[in-house]
């Protein structure tokens, strides 16, 4: 993985600021990254790919993924 050489920045998701659920700061790194999502299709699951952006906490390093729309 890179280095984490951006400066951290306020993120805003629907109009609310993310704030990190661990220490309660608000300036996050930020980076794009590959998940593989299950749906279930009878006894096999069908596997999917996606693409998601994960806010990393600069002050402790907390990350916090979601979907891209």
């Amino acid at each position: 993985m890179k280095p984490l050489s951006e400066e951290p920045h306020r993120i805003e998701i629907d109009g609310r600021h993310l704030q990190c659920p661990h220490c309660s700061r608000d300036h996050f790194h930020r980076r794009r990254m590959r998940v593989e999502l299950a749906s279930p299709a009878g006894m096999q699951p069908e596997w999917h790919e996606s693409i998601a952006h994960a806010f990393i906490c600069s002050h402790c390093g907390l990350i916090q993924g979601f979907l891209a729309r």
